[in-house]
């Protein structure tokens, strides 16, 4: 058998142990921030700005699209302004527009705020970016699983 072979192949499978440590983590922490926020109580705001800012893209070849809505809302009689829209990272894209039309500017809107700390809020409760995450998961291990043994088995 291969030693170099071998040598690269369990190069490759951590790497992708790595991978799937690193996604799994941060899909669990998204995971638990939604069960968190969906325990959140609700205050009526309005959105005063709803456009769509263009962004470099994070592999430097083009823009995408980022959604941006500004909202206010009051809780115990102070006012907060807000702009995040759901628990766990930005998402930009060909969703943007709809976003932005969904949220258009004078609309009033259901807040969800922190009881412990009312100027951090969302407009939704879900993570947009799970499903996809998950599809990414899916398709490196699935990769892996059909690689790995192709490799090995090339060695023999």
């Amino acid at each position: 058998m291969n030693t170099d072979l071998l040598i690269t192949v369990a190069v490759v499978g951590f790497f992708f142990f790595v991978f799937n440590a690193v996604f799994l983590g941060i899909l669990f922490f998204m995971r638990r921030k939604t069960a968190i926020v969906s325990q959140w109580p609700s205050a009526t705001g309005t959105v005063t700005a709803s456009y769509l800012e263009r962004r470099r893209s994070s592999n430097n070849r083009g823009f995408v699209n980022y959604p941006v809505v500004q909202y206010s809302y009051q809780v115990n009689g102070q006012t907060y302004a807000g702009t995040k829209l759901a628990p766990g990272p930005e998402v930009g894209g060909s969703g943007a527009p709809g976003v932005v039309a969904r949220y258009p500017a004078g609309a009033q809107v259901t807040v969800y705020y922190d009881p412990q700390n009312p100027s951090d809020a969302v407009l939704e409760r879900n993570a947009p970016a799970q499903w996809i995450l998950w599809l990414v998961l899916g398709i490196f291990n699935c990769l892996l699983c059909g690689v790995a043994p192709f490799i090995i088995w090339m060695s023999v």
